[in-house]
């Protein structure tokens, strides 16, 4: 007797969701990825859309930090020009329009992200940019079973600061150099005058028009002065300059205002699951609680939650449910603290005494606003500002409520047949305030402000569908007949006032007596859709899938609402095959294929219509033009082509996917801009192609696989290119480099190039006098070089789009240890280093007093007449001028999460009575290596980051994890 081992297929084997239901792997035609509870719980989250980055093939994430926004997010690319490019998002089987901070990520089981037609094809006119289905945990039959979580951290500065200029001595020295430079070169001063001079006017208040300083933080000996004829700090000045004002003594000295203003935020969550049931009745319950601090005073967020879910088996044949939910959020979003990396480290942060002891008033320590109270000295950076009090005492407040119930009831008939019945209601109810002091600067101009603004949001969907499933030999069919209608409503209504009393205590329009503006609105959106998903395999070997959907949409005028959208796909699994050989070197082996169009109609309400402001005109209605309508614009079209294979490998211990995919945009919702003058600024139409095409990756190993032992590694990379193929023929008035199209700001929108292609001017260096010099090309085709900007030539420089990106990660289980580690990559694209170039932009005119970067020191000079840097020299408008210069590679590699963990022997917690425990720590975020110091290409799609970009939190957690 022969015995054949056979091995069982992990990926086949998997359930996972698709649209509008549940499938095998094994039997799915398209393209997905699928994020476990497990994957999104290593990561210290506040959303659990953000566990995607890094994790799924050909997701984009732009991240940010801020408590008050959510990270944009890219699926195959960037699928049009103006309209929108996000991802539908469905929540447990339902359209989600909702923050994302409002779903807490302990209550997910897992995210499914449908990246292609014959995967989204079902949701018609809102799938074209992919589609994230987010499914929470559900009941679970059996004994009650209890599980407590709690987590505790600290939230700390992750980004890399550039190379400033931080020493205040320093500072002037160079701001000495580009004021004597000035004055020798331009105002043709000997080098002994302009030295003199230079130090004359480093203290002046910049309205002088010398370039001046406004203050001087070092008292200088007399007859000396602050900076000598090498260029350096006098030895003699003593940091620390008393000067005298209307009768008393101030002591000028600086501060670091990043410091003051920024702290580490303590980090805690609690989340308890409950869940039990019996044959007929199971309930879940969920109750979680966050509460985060920010990186800057009056920044961070709290949040409540809780959601119960039931099934009840009514009849044998009917089985009705439940989805509750409540969010409780509040949202503090002061960050004005990081705008302080511009200012340059010689200015006081407070007022001092005579003795430098920080003064202090009615409300506080004393903050220089720069505006003359402190000495009679006024700033040239931040005048009558102070960003950090700003932060303490200013208030720009979010808080949410919002509430969700879902219902279904499914019941089986005529033996192959199931209908079941979805409804949904989704209420945000969110209150917004801001407020700002009466006493202080700008704002004491006005006496304070107050600004109230009150927004509902509610959402409405509805299903039915019919499910017929048969068995036939080795025939199966699924057939779904659904119908969808989707319905939401928002309202708003805002009032500001000035002139506030009692601020501090309050932040209500009521407690303000001069009115401001008000209005309110109603906005509504609607998408009803009929659909059907026929599906077939044979004998589990051959697959087969097709499905329709016929979409109107409420942003269309009546004639136009309607399109239709489909998809085919297909399924082979080879190794089911008789002749396919059988070992274990090849366990499983699928080819799939599909193609289908999807809808977009991302562009906002009411777009096919004129709209009017009404105004009042000598107390009279009055209608004023505001924007133009166009009622022959549709829905842009998404033909997508994906074809790949799924594999497992030596005993199912290699697991993979690779995918190609062609994605084509026809009649793309293009904005076309008018001028002003005849009412409006311009209208939509459905103009020009775009395609996406690229490969994807995904790869998981498991190089040790024994009882006590497990290491598991996983790369996924994506490789794509984007190109317009057809822009607007109204728009292709521009030829650069052999190209067609139009200039968007420092872009190139033209047939044949990808999108964020840079269109600049190509900087070439200095000449033997240090000014920068740009490329043009000659009557003869030759390129000659000009110290003169308007004459240089624009050419193409590349896209700011990558050419692959991906994550690795690798996770190690032994006798109870755990250890895991997932790092991000992105390799290619030209990135705008727009901080870098602000830092080493020279002063000018009476914007002085901002942040240098030291590689002002490598300038060019008569010395170092090799550099590329052209001379630095107070009112050089030309040395920082957008180029190529400011272009750098994007690639970059985080370390995005590293987690250890124990989970204590079953001998061990049954004695506590307990099912399981585990103890662990975190580290989010934790470094990024990129081309330059400062630069961090993951804030932004297509340029770095700036210096007063919210920073990347840094986040250090240990936490425990109990069941009973």
């Amino acid at each position: 007797m022969t015995v054949h081992l056979a091995v069982k297929s992990e990926m086949m084997d998997e359930v996972m969701v698709v649209a509008f239901g549940k499938q095998k792997r094994e039997s799915f035609t398209g393209s997905a990825s699928v994020l476990s509870a497990d994957a999104i719980s290593k990561q210290q989250v506040t959303n659990p859309i953000e566990a995607l980055d890094g994790l799924v093939t050909g997701l984009q994430m732009t991240q940010t930090n801020s408590f008050g926004s959510d990270p944009s997010i890219l699926i195959r690319g960037i699928g049009s020009i103006n309209a929108s490019t996000a991802p539908l998002i469905v929540l447990d089987g339902l359209p989600y329009n909702g923050y994302w901070n409002d779903i807490n990520p302990a209550d997910i089981q897992n995210i499914t992200v449908l990246k292609d037609a014959a995967s989204n094809a079902l949701y018609g006119a809102r799938c074209a940019n992919g589609v994230i289905l987010i499914t929470t945990k559900s009941a679970q039959r059996g004994e009650t079973r209890v599980n407590i979580t709690a987590k505790w951290g600290v939230n700390t500065d992750g980004r890399i600061q550039y190379d400033y200029i931080d020493n205040p001595g320093e500072y002037y020295a160079a701001h000495y150099t580009a004021l004597r430079n000035y004055l020798v070169n331009v105002k043709k001063q000997n080098p002994g005058q302009a030295h003199i001079n230079a130090n004359r006017y480093i203290g002046e208040s910049a309205s002088e028009g010398h370039g001046g300083l406004g203050y001087m933080v070092y008292n200088v000996p007399a007859g000396e002065f602050l900076i000598g004829t090498n260029g350096q700090l006098n030895p003699n000045a003593v940091l620390g300059n008393r000067v005298a004002y209307q009768g008393r003594i101030y002591t000028l000295y600086p501060d670091n205002w990043l410091e003051n203003g920024t702290r580490n935020g303590f980090r805690q969550e609690y989340n308890v699951n409950i869940t039990g049931g019996n044959d007929r009745y199971t309930i879940l319950g969920n109750f979680g609680y966050l509460k985060e601090d920010g990186l800057t005073y009056g920044n961070d967020f709290d949040r409540i939650s809780a959601r119960i879910k039931t099934d009840y088996q009514a009849y044998d044949f009917l089985r009705i449910g439940g989805n509750a939910s409540y969010n409780h959020t509040v949202t503090n979003v002061q960050s004005a603290a990081f705008g302080t990396t511009y200012t340059a480290p010689i200015y006081p942060l407070f007022i001092r005494d005579a003795d430098g002891n920080i003064m202090s008033d009615a409300h506080g320590l004393s903050y220089d606003y720069g505006n003359g109270v402190n000495g009679g000295l006024t700033r040239p950076v931040d005048t009558n500002y102070n960003p950090v009090q700003n932060d303490l005492l200013s208030v720009n407040n979010n808080s949410s409520n919002a509430f969700s119930i879902q219902g279904y009831a499914t019941a089986d008939f005529l033996k192959y047949f199931k209908l079941t019945v979805n409804g949904s209601v989704y209420v945000t109810e969110n209150r917004m305030n801001t407020a700002y002091d009466p006493w202080y600067g700008y704002n004491a101009l006005v006496k304070g402000g107050v600004w109230v603004g009150h927004y509902r949001t509610t959402d409405t969907n509805y299903q039915q569908l019919l499910n017929f499933n048969h068995v036939i030999g080795m025939h199966s069919i699924d057939v779904l007949l659904g119908h969808e209608y989707s319905m939401r409503s928002q309202t708003s209504l805002s009032a500001d006032k000035k002139n506030v009393a009692l601020y501090g205590t309050n932040y209500e329009l009521s407690g303000a007596i001069i009115n401001g503006d008000m209005g309110s609105d109603i906005s509504k959106y609607n998408v009803e859709g009929f659909f059907m998903r026929a599906q077939y395999d044979y004998d589990n070997r051959y697959f087969g899938s097709v499905s329709f959907r016929r979409d109107g949409s409420s942003r269309f005028a009546p004639g136009h609402r309607w399109g239709n959208f489909w998809s085919v796909g297909g399924a082979w699994i080879m190794t089911k095959e008789e002749w396919f050989p059988k070992s274990n070197m090849v366990n499983m082996l699928k080819y799939k294929i599909s193609y289908g169009e999807q809808g977009n109609d991302g562009i906002g309400n009411y777009r096919y219509t004129d709209r009017y402001n009404i105004t009042n005109s000598n107390n009279e209605v009055a209608f004023v033009f505001s924007s133009k309508g166009n009622r022959n614009i549709t829905w842009e079209t998404v033909g997508s082509f994906n074809t790949g294979i799924e594999f497992e490998l030596f005993n199912s211990r290699l697991r993979g996917t690779v995918d190609y995919y062609d994605r084509k945009t026809r009649d793309m919702l293009i904005w076309f801009s008018a001028p002003t003058s005849i009412g409006y600024s311009g209208y939509y139409d459905n103009v020009g192609d775009m395609v996406n095409r690229g490969v994807e990756i995904d790869l998981s190993g498991d190089i040790i696989a024994t009882r006590d032992f497990t290491w598991t590694v996983g790369l996924n990379m994506s490789w794509q290119h984007n190109e317009v193929t057809y822009p607007p023929e109204d728009k292709k008035g521009y030829s650069c480099d052999g190209y067609n199209g139009y200039s968007d700001s420092y872009y190139f929108v033209g047939e044949g190039l990808p999108m964020y292609t840079w269109r600049v001017k190509r900087y070439a260096g200095v000449n033997d006098q240090g000014e920068p010099l740009y490329y043009r090309t000659n009557a003869k085709g030759e390129l000659e070089t000009t110290n003169v900007y308007s004459n240089g030539d624009y050419y193409l420089c590349g896209s700011a789009l990558p050419d692959l990106f991906g994550g690795f990660n690798t996770s190690i289980k032994a006798f109870g240890f755990d250890l895991s580690a997932q790092f991000n990559y992105s390799i290619g694209g030209r990135k705008w280093y727009s901080g870098y170039q602000s830092l080493m932009t020279p002063p000018y005119g009476q914007i002085v007093g901002r942040s240098y970067h030291r590689d002002i020191y490598n300038a060019w000079t008569p010395e170092n007449p090799d550099s590329n840097i052209p001379r630095w020299q107070y009112d050089d408008m030309t040395f920082a001028n957008a180029s190529d210069r400011w272009l750098i590679d994007g690639s970059y590699l985080s370390l995005r999460n590293i987690t250890l963990g124990y989970t204590f022997p079953r001998s061990i917690t049954s004695k506590l009575k307990m099912q399981s425990l585990r103890i662990y720590a975190s580290c989010e975020n934790l470094y990024y290596w990129t081309k330059r110091k400062g630069f961090d290409p993951r804030m932004s799609l297509v340029a770095g980051s700036y210096s007063d970009d919210y920073s990347p939190m840094r986040n250090i957690s240990g936490g425990i994890s109990v069941q009973f």
